[in-house]
């Protein structure tokens, strides 16, 4: 008998041994069957034990060591997991799953360069891997490459026409690409809701509400009642409602758990966690709670719950805050907005929803807790004006760049500030910096920084003197905190509501000598700005006052006007 007949005589002898005595009667195969059934439940320790089990069995399962990796992953352990994978892949190269996962692991650290790697090699294995082009589509959106991440959510949808999360990341997406027009978008929103929500209509039931109340049942749901842009401007509305006339229900999609979810737990009267939660389950308990009106804060951003509204679980639907765009669904009657952002007449052609204009702006913003004070401006004693950008890295594109290069060339010895997540990848950082050398910037005007946490992200503003808002798609959270603290942003308004944002902000606050409505005056505007230090300094030293005495700040005033929309859409019912 050969040695390789005698190992794999062996192996059939390992596979009938017992791996422990709770699987004794259980093959290496069935055994990992078992796990992997733990693994999708959610039974994540004794799924662990038996990877474990098996892997002292065969130390080089490759099976067994990848999905020991994204246990790992789950536990935020991304080295473990990344040992544990590239183990798998050593031992079998020819798994594109291997690659998707490697991928995911460093797309959860924010190295999406590195992501985009590890998915193009698993669709160079399978070209028609539906989750590869669309977590590749979400690595290079976040590398500010927005063509091809919508080209690949494309293939995902192509290949794979029901797919979700691959559907709402292309709405998403679009929303940041310079040549997408008002119409093409639309009509991409529609298509959403004819493929995903318009089937789930025959789910439908009447509703059991009280025709008249007194007090209506107001429930919000979203994945960001936590340490993120969306609570910056809905704290203020939970704090203020009138608890006589509205009983609030918080539904939360969300694991975190930090200090904004605890304020936002004792603003609502009731708190539901719905994370884990099915559609069906939550469809359930909205309608159990009888709400009356229904407001989705997420849109087709991370972690929505937008199939839920496409089966009506409350007479009224609304959505706010958290996409400024149209949801698509046919079974959402309003969305809230605001004159600057949608003009009377300008969206209604293209938009599903009943527009429900706010009187000033549709964002009501709430400072952060023990925000640092304003400081002096930096430029007086540096000698030079240091610009910030501090959005996304979805947001910038190369159309911005050169509006961005040409100041930089006016002001010869300005330097400008980009922070943000993506950053983190030294790769990306060089990327970005050849990008501004081919519009003649050269590297040493750049600070390139990766985000920051809370308690330091408005610290970084006391180095900065203007920001320059981002095109087509402007900053929301970034330009009020920038305001907030003391920086002047200007704006370029464009013809959709996301190029439209920095209008509503400045407006609201009466700074409209820092909106512009061409690329020509948004390089004037602000070079001129930028030459006047005098001026930069009143506007440092009072803005927080002018904030104040805002309606942006106003949170009784705004939530009042909100409570009266909602009253107006419960009698026109």
């Amino acid at each position: 008998m050969s040695k390789k007949q005698l190992s794999k005589k062996s192996l059939k002898k390992k596979q009938k041994k017992s791996l422990s005595p709770q699987h004794k009667k259980l093959t290496v195969s069935q055994a990992l069957q078992q796990a992997m059934h733990y693994h999708t439940a959610g039974q994540l320790p004794e799924a662990e034990t038996i990877y474990r089990q098996i892997l002292q069995h065969e130390p080089n399962h490759s099976d067994a060591l990848h999905l020991l990796g994204m246990i790992a992953a789950q536990a935020n352990d991304h080295d473990t997991a990344i040992e544990l994978i590239q183990k798998a892949i050593r031992v079998d190269n020819t798994v594109p799953n291997f690659y998707n996962s490697l991928g995911n692991v460093f797309n959860n650290q924010n190295l999406f360069d590195k992501a985009a790697t590890c998915y193009q090699q698993a669709l160079s294995l399978n070209p028609n891997f539906a989750q590869a082009h669309c977590h590749l589509g979400s690595a290079l959106k976040n590398q500010g490459l927005i063509d091809d991440a919508i080209a690949h959510y494309r293939c995902a949808i192509g290949i794979q026409p029901n797919y979700l999360l691959a559907h709402q990341d292309l709405i998403l997406t679009l929303n940041y690409a310079i040549d997408s027009d008002r119409a093409a978008i639309f009509a991409e929103h529609l298509r959403f809701n004819e493929q995903q929500a318009a089937p789930l209509s025959a789910l439908i039931k009447s509703h059991l509400n009280d025709g008249n109340p007194l007090r209506l049942k107001i429930g919000y749901v979203s994945a960001d009642f936590r340490k993120h842009a969306v609570a910056d401007f809905i704290e203020s509305v939970l704090a203020h409602h009138e608890p006589e006339k509205f009983e609030i229900f918080c539904y939360y999609n969300h694991l975190q758990n930090d200090e904004a979810t605890q304020r936002f737990q004792q603003y609502a009267h009731h708190w539901r966690d719905c994370v884990k939660l099915s559609d069906e389950a939550l469809v359930a308990q909205i309608r159990q709670d009888q709400i009356d009106i229904l407001i989705d804060l997420g849109g087709h951003t991370a972690d929505n719950r937008i199939l839920v509204f496409a089966r009506k679980p409350a007479p009224i639907q609304v959505t706010y805050l958290g996409y400024p765009n149209t949801t698509g669904l046919t079974t959402i009657d309003y969305r809230i907005t605001d004159n600057y952002l949608d003009p009377d007449g300008m969206s209604e052609p293209l938009s599903s929803e009943i527009p429900l204009r706010m009187p000033a702006s549709f964002f009501c913003y709430h400072p952060h807790e023990n925000s640092p004070p304003v400081s002096p401006l930096p430029a007086i004693q540096q000698g030079y004006i240091t610009f910030s950008a501090f959005h996304n890295h979805s947001k910038l594109n190369q159309h911005t760049f050169a509006l961005w290069a040409k100041i930089l060339h006016a002001i010869s010895d300005a330097k400008l500030v980009i922070q943000n997540k993506s950053l983190k990848s030294v790769a990306i950082q060089h990327a970005l910096r050849d990008r501004f050398a081919e519009l003649g910037i050269a590297p040493e005007r750049l600070i390139l920084r990766d985000s920051v946490p809370y308690s330091d992200y408005l610290k970084a503003y006391h180095q900065i003197d203007m920001a320059l808002d981002s095109y087509p798609f402007n900053g929301g959270a970034t330009t009020c905190d920038a305001l907030w603290m003391g920086i002047p942003v200007v704006t370029l308004v464009g013809d959709r509501s996301v190029s439209r944002m920095g209008l509503s902000i400045l407006s609201t606050v009466g700074l409209t000598e820092l909106i512009t409505y061409t690329q020509q005056e948004y390089i004037e505007r602000t070079i001129k700005l930028a030459g006047d230090l005098d001026h930069l300094q009143a506007l440092r030293t009072g803005m927080r006052d002018r904030m104040q005495a805002s309606p942006l700040l106003d949170g009784i005033r705004f939530t009042r006007h909100l409570e009266a929309a909602y009253r107006q859409m419960w009698e026109r019912l």
